[in-house]
């Protein structure tokens, strides 16, 4: 694929329109009279109790309280609610088309206008990784993930609604678009469009949002143009920061917001430039991108998780059967309706951002459509992720993952060589995720998290030694194919003479449904294999007996069950109240073998 893919879409152009999105217009009555009755009671009903109160207000108190505290959900409850408010309000007056409704919804709209600034606390710093401040510098607005979505939201409520606001209200929110979004954009220099280190899903999920807010209101040809240009340098640097296998280095949760923000970023240059980019989806690492989750997928809800993804990484919806559909992706386009037919047509976390239930609307007969057409949900029997070192083996309904790569990926945790498996929906080897975010989720403590840590992979570690972070720990050697694989993990360990070699080598025998896991080690170091399961086992002789599965060593060796209650709100809605982290001490190379009951 070319350096820079989507420049060389649009070289040569003279023009750069506004966009004024007529097809999610309130006078777009087909569209909205079409909808499904359910649908639109859904959304009048949960509209009709909405309005907004001094309770709505943030304090500067609340905004510190980060800063104090560490805590981020107290402000992001009441921040993410006011937006959530204000998009249902602005779906349900299109519905109905009654102006019932308009006053609250110019009430949101003040809302969001008053706030000083539309950063998050953890996010209010101008160098990537540096100490937020703990007031926001009014003059300097921050151009953070949401504060990108606030410009999209109040844009696309102008754009929708259009002569149904009041002037002077549409009028306001086009100079807060200006000033707080399109100005500090093409002025100023945020570490997510380039030039400070890896881009991540930052640099599309931004983009999208101002391309969104910029393109909507009146600015001239000279400002559209240096705003095209930005986002394009932008999104062809995320493009070719991506392995041409496509894989998501942040997990399943976050293609979502990488990928699938690529994609809608490209759907709106494409309007705006008034150019096909239907050459660039087809081409190959576009293709991959897209297909990364479902070649993760295990059942339901359920993905492969590394990183700072949950296995819950939320069920498919327009978005994906857009990009699906544009990529010529049948599996993905189906799984997608499906699950948007089964869910709903709102995504699990990003429920507020009015733009993906504009376009979830907008979708819903296409979608619809497909759902009902007969098609084959069977995966492939070995997917590998070359360059990302991920490679994921199927036999039945027994998913196997080993993952490779490095310890300096973006959202990172020092899981080099971790294995996950699954029947069906059962996890039985799991990756825990990652707790509620904080202030030292994101800071130099972050190594500290015992979900970060390899001691909480399925790994084995040394007396005293553990993975660490930085790229430079990583694994070499990689061999994959479709029943084995070998990994050389020494170097994802520090530097010690006590650990000269440890190769980590798998066999799937598909015939038995057994997986054989060979531990090669060279060290004089004590080492402890960690097993982190939600089934609780019991030791009995040479076998580790869970109620689903049985793991089979060469001999007795010392076990210990450590059991971990899990009371962070984030990995209850993947986890139950307990999980369990068993450690074997080995007494050197060893083989174990793990079977089905």
């Amino acid at each position: 694929m070319c350096e820079k893919p989507i420049e060389n879409e649009i070289i040569g152009l003279r023009e750069i329109r506004g966009l004024s999105f007529p097809y999610f217009s309130i006078e777009n009555r087909s569209l909205w009279d079409g909808l499904d009755e359910n649908i639109r009671k859904e959304i009048l009903n949960r509209a009709e109790d909405i309005e907004f109160s001094s309770s709505d207000y943030i304090t500067l108190s609340l905004f510190r309280d980060f800063k104090r505290t560490g805590n981020r959900k107290n402000f992001e409850n009441i921040y993410f609610e006011k937006r959530r408010k204000l998009s249902n309000l602005v779906l349900a007056e299109c519905i109905e088309n009654k102006g019932r409704f308009i006053s609250r919804i110019e009430e949101g709209i003040w809302s969001l206008l008053g706030e000083p600034d539309w950063v998050l606390p953890p996010h209010n710093s101008y160098i990537r990784d540096t100490e937020q401040e703990d007031t926001p510098l009014l003059s300097r607005p921050v151009l953070d993930l949401f504060s990108c979505e606030t410009g999209e939201i109040l844009a696309l409520a102008r754009c929708t609604l259009k002569e149904h606001l009041s002037p002077i209200i549409s009028k306001d929110v086009e100079w807060a678009i200006y000033n707080r979004i399109v100005l500090p954009y093409i002025s100023d220099s945020f570490w997510w469009m380039g030039g400070q280190g890896m881009l991540n899903n930052w640099a599309p999920w931004c983009t999208q949002n101002v391309l969104i807010a910029a393109l909507s209101i009146d600015i001239n040809e000279k400002a559209r143009f240096k705003v095209l240009r930005q986002a394009v340098s932008t999104l062809d640097l995320f493009i070719n920061g991506y392995e041409d296998d496509g894989a998501c280095p942040e997990g399943a949760v976050y293609y979502h917001a990488a990928a699938l923000t690529l994609f809608s970023a490209l759907k709106i240059i494409e309007e705006a430039a008034g150019k096909d980019f239907s050459s660039l989806y087809r081409s190959c690492k576009i293709k991959v991108m897209a297909a990364y989750i479902e070649d993760v997928h295990i059942a339901k809800d359920i993905y492969l998780n590394y990183a700072d993804s949950s296995p819950k990484a939320g069920h498919l919806g327009a978005r994906e059967f857009l990009f699906a559909k544009a990529t010529g992706n049948n599996a993905l386009m189906h799984h997608a309706a499906l699950d948007y037919m089964e869910y709903g047509f709102e995504e699990d976390d990003n429920d507020y951002n009015l733009y993906y239930k504009l376009l979830a609307l907008s979708s819903y007969k296409e979608i619809k459509e497909e759902a009902r057409r007969n098609a084959s949900g069977e995966k492939p029997p070995f997917k590998v992720f070359n360059k990302s070192e991920l490679a994921i083996y199927r036999e039945g309904d027994v998913t196997f993952a080993i993952k490779g790569g490095n310890n300096g990926e973006s959202h990172n945790h020092n899981d080099v060589g971790s294995i996950i498996l699954y029947k069906g929906e059962s996890p039985l080897l799991i990756d825990i995720g990652v707790e509620t975010y904080t202030k030292t989720t994101f800071s130099p403590d972050r190594y500290t998290l015992k979900p970060m840590q390899s001691a909480y992979h399925n790994l084995v570690n040394f007396q005293g030694l553990m993975q660490r972070d930085g790229s430079e720990y990583r694994a070499k050697n990689a061999f994959f194919d479709e029943s084995s694989s070998s990994l050389d993990l020494t170097d994802a360990y520090p530097e010690t003479e006590k650990l000269r070699s440890y190769v980590r080598s798998t066999y799937f025998d598909r015939k038995n449904k057994r997986i054989h896991i060979k531990e090669v080690l060279d060290t004089t170091l004590v080492p402890a294999l960690s097993l982190i399961s939600q089934e609780k086992p019991e030791a009995e002789g040479c076998t580790l007996s869970y109620p689903s599965f049985c793991i089979t060593l060469p001999e007795h060796l010392e076990s210990e069950v450590e059991e971990m209650p899990v009371t962070d709100a984030r990995l209850r809605k993947a986890w139950p109240e307990k999980l369990y982290r068993t450690t074997l001490t080995l007494k050197g190379t060893t083989e174990w073998i793990i079977s089905f009951k």
